[in-house]
């Protein structure tokens, strides 16, 4: 039985790579949307919804080469921004 590999979508690499980008894209761009006059709350909102369904695409596109095809990319890019936005909202705004 092999059922492991089913659990597992991408490696331990991955994620490691997938977290290091999450936090570096909050250590840059969240002072910076700040600086600029947002709020905290809404510079967190911003941040992560766009680091997170980048770095997803591109872990999964690029890293693991799950999809071959440009079209696929862009529809996995922006049905994650669409569920990062509203999964950050919820949890930013609604806490």
């Amino acid at each position: 039985m092999d059922t492991t590999k089913k659990i597992h979508f991408f490696s331990y690499k991955s994620a490691f790579l997938f977290f290091i980008f999450i936090l570096a894209f909050n250590l840059i761009f969240n002072p910076v949307f700040q600086l600029i006059g947002m709020t905290k709350e809404f510079a967190l909102f911003i941040t992560n919804s766009l680091g997170l369904s980048i770095g997803l695409t591109t872990i999964i596109v690029f890293i693991e080469g799950k999809f071959k095809n440009k079209k696929q990319s862009f529809t996995l890019f922006f049905s994650l921004l669409v569920f990062c936005t509203i999964t950050c909202y919820i949890v930013v705004f609604n806490s």
